[in-house]
């Protein structure tokens, strides 16, 4: 329970601002985004239970590749009508539908374009004066994940924190954020590597 009074603390003091149309002018503005991240995950007691890097890219409308790198690889990525789950340690590759999973996930607030008919939003300022958007699913029993906050500065993104299910947290720094720049959609595709198992959900 620790974290989560630390989550209610940390954005107790709510903004006054037409949120939907705030955050939906921000995310109208980005076509596609390519960077690095470092991710942590922590428990309800705020203990730290993975710590990750990587890289990403996203592009409008549904694509989006989220690369691990450091201390394991993996990655998962949307073609914009498939979703992989790709472990090379496992030596398989999980492939659902994405309209099957409701389009429902922290990835589709960035790419996308209708985010109001999946979520809601609102504006939360935290203790520093920074201003986050909330993010809770408009459905959901098909999301699995009870809210996501991201935050900008100066239009570019900057942070994002999604409480999961069991209240465990994901904090994920974004670094060397470029926006609006041609990326290759063949980056989206998923070649299948032999003598891996396929699941398909």
């Amino acid at each position: 329970m620790m974290i989560r009074f630390f989550i209610i603390l940390l954005f107790c003091f709510p903004v006054l601002a037409n949120s939907d149309s705030e955050l939906s002018n921000i995310l109208n503005e980005m076509n596609s985004l390519t960077g690095s991240f470092k991710q942590k995950v922590l428990d309800q007691n705020g203990a730290t239970l993975q710590e990750v890097s990587g890289q990403f890219f996203f592009k409008k409308p549904n694509l989006f590749k989220w690369d691990y790198l450091e201390p394991s690889k993996s990655q998962l990525i949307s073609d914009g009508e498939l979703l992989y789950l790709y472990d090379p340690d496992l030596k398989q590759v999980v492939i659902s539908q994405l309209k099957k999973l409701g389009g429902v996930s922290p990835a589709m607030l960035l790419v996308n374009r209708d985010i109001e008919s999946l979520f809601e939003i609102s504006i939360i300022q935290d203790t520093k004066g920074t201003n986050w958007f909330k993010a809770v699913p408009q459905e959901p029993e098909k999301a699995n994940f009870k809210e996501v906050f991201i935050n900008f500065f100066q239009k570019e993104l900057k942070g994002m924190k999604i409480i999961d299910g069991f209240d465990n947290t994901t904090e994920i720094e974004f670094i060397k954020v470029s926006r609006n720049t041609n990326i290759n959609e063949a980056i989206f595709l998923f070649n299948t590597p032999e003598d891996i198992d396929v699941i398909r959900n």
